[in-house]
Order: C-alpha cells, then sequence, then structure tokens
C-alpha cells in the first residue's frame, strides 16, 4: 500500500470512528425526543437508484422479491430502533451497495450484451457445510490451482462500471479494486475485530458468494438479525423463486466471464472452473445441482460443538458492528447458532455419502491441507503439479492459523450444552467421523 493509501485509509478510519460514536450518541438522543432518521421504505429506496441511475430494477416486478425487500426494511425498523440508529444505517448502506445498485448495472449490461447468456460455466466447484469449519481456508487454497476462477469483493460490489464504455477496459477493474481496498481496510479497522471473523475481506482475494446471491434472496441483510438460519429462512419459504434466484447468480457467473472473455481474450474462458463458497448454499443442494447439473459439491466437516460455539461468537462479534435488539441476549444467539447447525448436519445426514458429494474432515484440513487439497483436485479434475504445491505452501504460510490472534469461545456461554448437542446429532458425528 502506498503512502497515500496509508493516509486516505487512516484518515478514513479516524473519520469512521468518529461517525459510529456520532450515531450512538445521536441516536440515544433522538430516541428519548421521539424523532426518527434512516427509517427505510422499499419503495423510496427503489425510486432513490431510478432518479440517481436513470433505470428501473425490472426485478421490482417480481412480487415475491419486491416483498422480500419490503419484509427486510421492515425487520431492519423493527430490530434497530432509534437508539441503535448505528445498526440501521449501516443496514441501509448494505442494502444500498450490495443489493439495489448492482442490480441496476448488472440488468443494463445484461441488456447491452445479450451473448453474456451463451457462456458457458462449466462444472463448477460449490464448497458448503455448517460454516465456521475450514471451508474459507479450503476455498482459498483451491483458488491456487491453474484455470481456477474465484469471486472478489470488488466485483459483487461493483461488477460493471456506471460508464458503459469502460466496461472491458482492464485499467477500471484496477481502479475499483483500489478503491474497495481503501474502504474494506477503514472498515475492517474501525468494526472488525478479525481474531472472531478469521475472514479477512480484501478486493481480489477470493470471496464468498452470499455476496451475490443476496442480491436476489436477501441472505447478508437477515443474517445479521438470527444468524445463518435466519439467513436463508426467507429462501426456505420460497421454493420457486429461490430456484429463479439461482439461475439469475448463474447468470451472474457468465457475466463475470464473458468481461474475462473480452478483456483478457476468449483463451481464459473455456478451461475456467469456478470455485464457489458459502455456507447459506446448504440447503439447497439441490436446486445447485438443478441449475449446475455437472457442479461438484464439497461438504466439510467439523464437530457440532464446536462449530456451534464459533457460530454464536461469530454473531455476537457482528452484532458489535451491526447492533440489534438482541446484542446482548447470549442463550437467542445460542439458539438460532444451533437451529442452524442441527438443520445442516440433518440434512447432510440424510444425503448421506452421495457418490456427487465429496466429503472432507476439518481435522484432515487442519492436520494435512495439502494433502486434502491433491484428494480434491484428483476428485474434481484439477492438475496438481509443483508450481500448485508451491502456492499452496506460501499461502500457508502467509496465513498461518491464529495469524489475528487465537478466537476463544465456549457454547455454555450461550446456554447451549455441548452433551445434548452431540446426542442429537450422534448420527451425524457418526457418519462423517468428527
Amino acid at each position: 500500500m502506498s503512502s497515500s493509501s496509508r493516509l486516505t485509509v487512516l484518515v478514513g478510519i479516524v473519520a469512521l470512528t468518529i461517525w459510529v460514536f456520532t450515531l450512538k450518541t445521536l441516536g440515544r438522543i433522538l430516541s428519548f425526543v421521539g424523532i426518527r432518521l434512516f427509517v427505510l421504505d422499499a419503495e423510496i429506496l427503489l425510486r432513490e437508484v431510478e432518479r440517481k441511475y436513470g433505470r428501473k430494477i425490472s426485478l421490482a416486478e417480481n412480487p415475491v422479491w419486491i416483498n422480500g425487500l419490503r419484509s427486510v426494511t421492515s425487520r431492519i425498523n423493527g430490530e434497530c430502533p432509534d437508539s441503535l440508529l448505528l445498526g440501521r444505517w449501516i443496514r441501509r448502506e448494505n442494502l444500498m451497495d450490495n443489493v439495489i445498485k448492482p442490480l441496476v448495472h448488472v440488468e443494463a449490461a445484461l441488456i447491452r450484451n445479450p451473448a453474456i447468456v451463451d457462456i458457458p460455466v462449466t462444472r463448477p466447484v460449490f464448497i458448503t457445510g455448517t460454516g465456521r469449519n475450514g471451508s474459507t481456508l479450503l476455498q482459498s487454497l483451491m483458488s491456487c490451482y491453474h484455470s481456477v476462477r474465484y469471486l472478489t469483493f470488488s466485483e459483487c460490489y461493483e461488477p460493471v462500471p456506471l460508464d458503459a464504455s469502460r466496461e472491458f477496459d482492464p485499467q477500471w477493474r484496477h481502479q475499483r479494486d483500489c478503491r474497495w481496498a481503501d474502504k474494506i481496510s477503514i472498515f475492517q479497522s474501525a468494526l472488525y475485530d478479525l481474531r472472531v471473523y478469521s475472514h479477512v475481506m480484501s478486493p481480489d482475494l477470493p470471496e464468498e458468494c452470499s455476496f451475490l446471491l443476496s442480491r436476489y434472496l436477501f441472505w447478508n441483510q437477515l443474517y445479521t438479525f438470527d444468524g445463518p438460519y435466519g439467513g436463508v429462512s426467507w429462501s426456505l419459504s420460497h421454493p420457486e423463486f429461490t430456484h429463479k434466484a439461482y439461475e439469475m447468480f448463474k447468470r451472474d457467473l457468465q457475466l463475470f466471464l464473458y468481461y474475462d472473455q473480452n478483456i483478457a481474450g476468449p483463451a481464459s474462458v473455456p478451461s475456467c472452473r469456478f470455485v464457489l463458497k458459502c455456507i447459506f448454499h446448504t440447503p439447497f443442494h439441490y436446486v445447485i445441482r438443478q441449475v449446475f447439473p455437472d457442479a461438484v459439491i464439497i461438504r466439510v466437516h467439523r464437530d457440532p460443538v464446536e462449530v456451534t460455539a464459533s457460530h454464536c461468537s461469530l454473531l455476537r462479534g457482528i452484532h458489535k458492528g451491526f447492533p440489534t435488539r438482541i446484542d446482548d441476549n447470549f442463550e437467542k444467539i445460542g439458539e438460532v447458532s444451533l437451529k442452524w447447525v442441527t438443520m445442516c448436519c440433518k440434512q447432510m445426514t440424510s444425503e448421506g455419502r452421495d457418490s456427487g458429494l465429496l466429503d472432507v474432515r476439518y481435522l484432515d484440513l487442519m492436520a494435512d491441507p495439502l494433502g486434502v487439497c491433491a484428494r480434491i483436485a484428483n476428485a474434481v479434475g484439477l492438475e496438481h503439479d509443483s508450481d500448485v504445491e508451491q502456492k499452496l505452501i506460501s499461502h500457508l504460510e502467509k496465513n498461518p492459523k491464529h495469524k489475528h490472534g487465537v478466537h476463544m469461545y465456549s457454547p455454555t456461554d450461550y446456554g447451549l450444552n455441548p452433551t445434548h448437542i452431540r446426542r442429537d446429532l450422534t448420527k451425524y458425528c457418526e457418519m462423517f467421523d468428527v
């Protein structure tokens, strides 16, 4: 990072810290006098974007999606009262930047370039499971392989340029990544505890595809209230639209490949394999197989007691940066975290050891990451040569476990009984030897 970028980040951290303090203080004052700010309304947000960019979002004509957006905004207003003004402001910005604005530009790009939908998405690899199970490490390692394509944070938030004349300009991509590098550094430094998150955001490193699917299914927005189960609850109640959302997700992947083809050349596309990771995929393995018939699904398995406790700690950490009513309700955090882990474990148990699914144990990944990667590469058809091996070793050396400090957590802190968790999920533990 250049000295000017460091100065930009430092100034941004100071400014955001002051802004956070101001919102927290202002929220308490406004709550006392009964004045409301940042009240969210789905239709107002859509009109705001239409005025700014001169385009309507066609998806807003879909009654399921617009009702989902209304549900999210209503939830934000209810869970983030005036005394928690910071939480409401952050969520409003997230809705605009992660959901509404990208939809405007993606829809415009698809109209300009109808050939996008003809680009094949060949044998994508999906890394799933309960989460808090080493899946982030596995995605990072698998991204070291030749001809692997992963999603980046900056392209998820800003997939195409506002200026259509620059959509195939590699310099625009570089400038975009630099802008997001500064934004991410400011945000993480001011609001994140990296011991808890373990997932360091960067504009050019592998990122979760939840950022793309959240445009349609609101996963990330709902997650900040009730954890991962809350994140998928809306999707589970709308199966037909969830299938449509995965088709739109595939179209987004085609869009990225189309731009790769026009910037790097056609030879970069045919052999390219996406490696995608997101815990929210787990309840929807059947949808993935319908939309991506040749997909490879890797399920990562870890002791459900450790997973549940880690989810609790993560959700607690998120609520510190995205305050809601349940910030200090440890038992509620424990309840929603266990609900998610139980659902995922029981589903994977019911799937069994399907030949179309590849299973990886967390303990094996931690003990022998190179051996696990070699086994996966052989199973999914990726070349594991000396160059790849060196990249894997380099990544592990640069990113040792506990790089940002030891993450301490216990299920008992959240009113959970480890013995009861293992008893209820005995079949899962025995089937996958965790």
